[in-house]
Order: structure tokens, then C-alpha cells, then sequence
């Protein structure tokens, strides 16, 4: 029995066509994201601010329920196609998906889950804001493990690129708004970059 480590894992983003495009990263290990999306709040009512038998709790409001949540993942650029379509990826995201990867079309992913189970979640105010899946998948020994976070959105202005003595890597901060299920493979689709 071994531990996981990073050379165990890798990500993919997904875009949101029928059968989705996707962009596979080679990335450092500096991976950090949800395994679950927030509750609302259980909040405390009181008999007359005593506690007895009549106590119980009610929900509170469902802002809370849709408040997005951090992820973020650092990517190794290479000296290839890859790093001008994963610039272009995140552009897609910004410009109301105008700037095509490698001459393909993206198609947005948000309002495509439902986190309170019952109705899609709502559309940005601004259209030019798009939003994309992660994959996660570690490959194990046996069943490999992973998590899909739905409804990415990356704003430009926190994507701050990195250059130390042995690589140029691009640290990338986003928010996730969908949902974020477990996953045993990627799911299907068809390579950007092919």
C-alpha cells in the first residue's frame, strides 16, 4: 500500500458542448478544490430563549446554498500548443466565448447543474463571463477516484503568471457555482488539441 501523490493525478478542463470539448494540463501537485457544495444554515429557535422540549432548528436561507467556492490549480507551461490553448480557454471565458481553442468553439457550462436540486442555477449578469468543468482524477492502484466541479468561472485579472529558475507555470484562482460530483474516470469527450 502506497501514498498518492501528485504524479498520480490529472486535470481536465471541460467545456459545455453535447459531446464536450476538453484540454488536458500538465500541472505541478499545487491542486486545491471542494469535495462538496455549502448547506444553508441550521439556525436555533427557542422557546422565548429557553431551551426545552419545544427547540428545534429551521433553515435559513438559501444564499448560502449558492455561494461560490474556491479552487485553484497551478499549470506547468510548455514550449507548445498547449500553453496558447489553455491562454485562449480562459480567454473564452471572458470575451462571451469569442476566442476559439485551437479553431473550436466553447460553449459556456453555467446554469447547466442545479445545487438546490431543483432549478438550474442562474445565469451571470454579464455575458461575457463563461464557465468550464474540472476533472480531478487520481489513478490508483485499483478504482481511480476524483471529482468533477461544475461551473467554473476564472477572471483574467486573478490569473498572475509565475517564473521561477526552472519553469514558467500559471497559477489559476476560479470560483465553482455548480455542483461537484465524484468521478471514477473522465467522462467523455473529444481532445481540443487533436
Amino acid at each position: 500500500m502506497g501514498k498518492l501523490t501528485q504524479r498520480n493525478a490529472k486535470i481536465r478542463f471541460y467545456d459545455g458542448t453535447g459531446t464536450p470539448w476538453y484540454l488536458e494540463l500538465d500541472f505541478d501537485g499545487d491542486y486545491s478544490g471542494p469535495i462538496g457544495t455549502p448547506k444553508t444554515e441550521e439556525i436555533l429557535v427557542l422557546n422565548r430563549g429557553v431551551m426545552d422540549s419545544l427547540a428545534h432548528y429551521i433553515e435559513g436561507p438559501e444564499d448560502k446554498l449558492m455561494e461560490p467556492l474556491e479552487v485553484s490549480l497551478k499549470v506547468i507551461l510548455r514550449d507548445d500548443q498547449q500553453t496558447v490553448n489553455l491562454l485562449n480557454w480562459l480567454a473564452a471565458m471572458n470575451d462571451a466565448l469569442a476566442t476559439q481553442v485551437n479553431v473550436h468553439t466553447l460553449v459556456s457550462t453555467k446554469s447547466d447543474t442545479q445545487r438546490d436540486g431543483a432549478n438550474n442555477n442562474p445565469a451571470f449578469a454579464d455575458a461575457n463571463k463563461g464557465c468550464f468543468d474540472i476533472c480531478y482524477l487520481m489513478e490508483t492502484g485499483g478504482t481511480d477516484l476524483g471529482f468533477r466541479l461544475y461551473e467554473i468561472y476564472v477572471a483574467l485579472n486573478e490569473v498572475v503568471l509565475g517564473e521561477s529558475g526552472d519553469e514558467i507555470s500559471l497559477p489559476i484562482k476560479g470560483k465553482v457555482y455548480g455542483t461537484i460530483t465524484r468521478i471514477t474516470a473522465f467522462p467523455a469527450g473529444t481532445d481540443v488539441e487533436a
